[in-house]
């Protein structure tokens, strides 16, 4: 795998998590806005997918900020 792929797969990666975040957002809007009382389930549910979301975005973050050391790193050497 070279480090295009994984930079490539390290945004694929956040914008899933920016997808998800959004849709367990507006799950939560709409729950609360439409019918004025929320199940606790439900609520749960949608928190634990913003956690994971957020983790999601994180972790891609990571491996993007470290493709991007990596290519630094190759830069130096070869200059």
């Amino acid at each position: 795998m070279n480090i295009g792929s994984i930079s490539q797969n390290a945004l694929l990666g956040i914008n899933k998590g920016l997808n998800q975040a959004n849709n367990a957002s507006q799950k939560l809007a709409s729950a609360e806005q439409l019918s004025g009382e929320k199940s606790s389930q439900d609520t749960t549910k949608e928190l634990l997918a913003l956690e994971q979301a957020k983790q999601q975005v994180q972790l891609s973050a990571r491996v993007a900020q470290t493709a991007g050391d990596v290519i630094g790193s190759i830069i130096d050497i070869k200059a």
